[in-house]
């Protein structure tokens, strides 16, 4: 960490709850949320950020469906501003216990505020891949792209989705999200695009 994002999360307050965080004093970290959760959005990001390296490091799981287990899905109400989702995501972040899973569904939300998520602590995307237009892709639906022949449009999109986690400086794994007769869904990693 630098000496100028260490000197913002002093100035800010935020360094005795980084602190107990790390240590594990999730009862202390709750306590004071209302006083760290509406600190300068910047630095809470760059805590969050920083414990979502600690916690789970440059891996973002990519899933269809926000049905999984150990995720925490950040849910704000309808009209909340993309700043508060950031915050949300942030909050979480720092709020929740050592190895936590924070996600943020792209479908709600927008694919560009979900990459920017990442950057706040977020470490799970979730999804239906779509059209630009949100009709659904078809699972053999296919289209000519030049020098490849004929591509199924999944696998453009799946590869889109990675390049925006790639250009956020993570590594992107989709998931295929299973669910056993009855039970909920258990995430099962597949090999990325």
């Amino acid at each position: 960490m630098s000496g100028f994002v260490q000197q913002a999360i002093t100035r800010a307050g935020l360094a005795p709850v980084l602190a107990a965080r790390r240590a594990g004093e999730m009862e202390t970290v709750r306590a004071t949320a209302t006083t760290w959760g509406a600190a300068d959005l910047l630095v809470l990001g760059a805590v969050a950020d920083m414990l979502r390296v600690e916690d789970s490091g440059d891996v973002v799981r990519i899933h269809e469906t926000p049905d999984v287990r150990d995720v925490t899905w950040v849910d704000v109400a309808q009209g909340t501003s993309e700043l508060d989702v950031l915050r949300a995501v942030a909050v979480a972040r720092v709020a929740a216990g050592k190895n936590a899973r924070i996600g943020i569904d792209w479908s709600r939300y927008g694919l560009e505020l979900a990459q920017v998520a990442l950057g706040f602590g977020a470490s799970e995307l979730c999804g239906a891949i779509t059209r630009k237009s949100g009709l659904p892709i078809y699972e053999d639906e296919k289209k000519k792209v030049k020098g490849q022949g004929m591509v199924e449009l999944r696998a453009i999109k799946k590869r889109e989705i990675a390049a925006l986690v790639t250009h956020a400086g993570r590594n992107p794994v989709f998931v295929e999200d299973e669910t056993p007769h009855g039970e909920r869904p258990v995430a099962q990693e597949v090999a990325g695009v």
